[in-house]
């Protein structure tokens, strides 16, 4: 995973790898949760100073909003990218269960989303965090609403459900199941799961 596309804010030298920094603590949260993991431990790992890391983020708000943002542009995005395609609304339902629910790659750092995991302690999270976690939310509600006006118009998704409704209704599912799988419940189960409550689009 490269963060080379996350630009550094401009107007004075640089001193440290801010993408390696973002790295670090992108993989840090992502594995143990915002709530275990430490300013001091992420120095530790991106072998920085915490006034070098203060600098560069402002504090560790600014350093989550940082990580939230660059998580969203290097993973979530490109998965996003399934729904602009011309398929079959089903079709593109049936991959993104698929690659939410099946086994992960190797390469895989951590179970479940960092995304979902912000959002289930966003109360305990600073503020400019929690704003980049609503922001983050409605810009992916927004492309699933995109994605279902799009089959409804060509006649793939025959729901009654509103688009905007059922945009919301399927990032619950997502969002439910990538908690069970997070919190280490059976794949297959939660697979079976995240299918049945899928199954009122069939």
């Amino acid at each position: 995973m490269s963060l080379d596309s996350v630009k550094a804010p401009r107007g004075r030298p640089k001193t440290l790898n801010r993408n390696h920094i973002l790295e670090i603590a992108m993989l840090a949260y992502w594995q143990s949760g915002t709530r275990d993991v430490s300013i001091n431990e992420i120095c530790r790992q991106a072998n920085v100073s915490k006034p070098g890391l203060y600098r560069e983020f402002g504090n560790e708000d600014g350093l989550m909003t940082a990580v939230l943002h660059a998580y969203l542009q290097a993973v979530l995005m490109p998965l996003l990218e399934i729904l602009q395609s011309e398929r079959p609304f089903h079709q593109v339902l049936d991959e993104l269960v698929m690659f939410i629910a099946e086994e992960p790659p190797e390469q895989q750092v951590a179970k479940g989303c960092l995304m979902v995991k912000m959002r289930e302690s966003s109360m305990l999270l600073g503020q400019e965090t929690q704003s980049q976690i609503v922001k983050s939310h409605k810009e992916i509600l927004g492309r699933y609403e995109t994605w279902i006006q799009g089959c409804q118009d060509n006649g793939s998704f025959r729901s009654e459900m509103p688009p905007a409704f059922a945009a919301v209704y399927i990032d619950a599912q997502f969002t439910n199941a990538l908690a069970q799988l997070a919190r280490g419940d059976d794949r297959a189960m939660v697979k079976s799961i995240l299918e049945t409550s899928l199954s009122v689009f069939r």
